[in-house]
């Protein structure tokens, strides 16, 4: 999943040039975070024109796998407002990866989450089935996991 992420689909969105394994946040731990900015680093030209074209936005990508019937969420959407905050964030995405499905629960969860600058989805990895939240920043994600599936 950290290799999907990193080189799949989500380089078109976000140049994720950092990754941290085990990375704690206001006492929870993440599996991984990932951050980068909008701005690729191709050659010359395509940095150019990314340069003159692209916003330098900074996005960060969260996975937590420890819950996967969303009991945290609220708590998890809390910290990860903070961390953007105190570091410039624009937009985040939360990814909580499982094997074996999700509740229709927390389903229903994501596909009602609606804060505007992080896209929550749930990824399943027997399956590759991937649900998104609504949102401008959700709706982003089964594109961004797109080499995944």
């Amino acid at each position: 999943l950290e290799r999907d992420l990193m080189l799949g689909g989500g380089r078109w969105i976000v140049d994720f040039n950092e990754a941290f394994r085990d990375y704690e946040l206001d006492g929870l731990k993440f599996d991984l975070l990932l951050i980068g900015s909008m701005r690729n680093r191709g050659f010359l030209l395509s940095r150019f024109i990314s340069y003159l074209t692209v916003p330098n936005y900074w996005a960060a990508c969260f996975v937590y796998s420890q819950d996967p019937e969303l009991n945290k969420l609220p708590q998890l959407t809390k910290s990860i407002a903070k961390f953007m905050q105190s570091n410039e964030y624009s937009w985040s995405w939360l990814i909580f990866p499982a094997e074996g499905g999700f509740s229709r629960k927390a389903r229903s969860i994501v596909e009602n989450h609606n804060q505007k600058e992080l896209g929550v989805a749930l990824v399943d990895l027997a399956t590759k089935e991937v649900v998104a939240s609504k949102s401008r920043v959700g709706r982003w994600l089964p594109q961004f996991i797109k080499t995944f599936r």
